[in-house]
């Protein structure tokens, strides 16, 4: 039973889960997430998206290059893009980088796209960002070719929070020199 109480309460927005643990009597209705008129519009390659509560994540401009031959996610029929995602943490605690997400979608049925890793590519923001600082990670993906003129990137910080979007092509991206 404690299996299924956990599974249930992970699903709960978090001001949900607080009421009901405290007896507090809190409505769903509160928890419940922005219409979507109130959510934030997509942003352009270089743009910084900012959260309520204090984190920003900028975004930069996409850029292809050749995995090595090691590399895990990609498909050679697929055109590898990278970014470099920095998040600065403006809030008062720690910021755990393991908690962060990075999706793609391409193309204008917005397919996903695998992750690529190579190397120290796609491990992420390793260990914590102290309060008032930041910190940097490449992330890739493996765009199909027919893609590349519609490609969306969500980074989600942490479980608790919503996600923001940057939206653009990679047709034109600079191209990164070979290893």
């Amino acid at each position: 039973m404690n299996g299924i109480r956990r599974s249930a309460a992970s699903r709960l927005p978090a001001a949900a889960l607080t009421a009901c643990l405290l007896g507090t009597g809190g409505s769903l209705a509160a928890a419940a997430p922005p219409p979507p008129s109130a959510v934030a519009e997509a942003g352009a390659w270089g743009d910084t998206k900012k959260w309520g509560d204090g984190l920003a994540v900028t975004v930069s401009k996409p850029v292809k290059f050749t995995p090595a031959s090691f590399a895990v996610g990609h498909e050679s029929k697929n055109q590898a893009v990278k970014w470099r995602i920095k998040v600065h943490n403006g809030t008062d605690e720690p910021f755990n980088g393991a908690l962060m997400s990075v999706y793609v979608k391409s193309g204008d049925d917005g397919e996903g796209c695998s992750q690529i890793y190579d190397g120290k590519l796609g491990n992420g923001i390793e260990g914590s960002v102290s309060p008032g600082s930041s910190g940097t990670a490449e992330f890739a993906f493996d765009v199909p070719p027919g893609h590349l003129n519609k490609v969306d990137l969500e980074v989600r910080p942490q479980v608790d929070l919503d996600g923001r979007h940057w939206v653009g092509e990679v047709k034109d991206a600079v191209v990164a020199r070979p290893r």
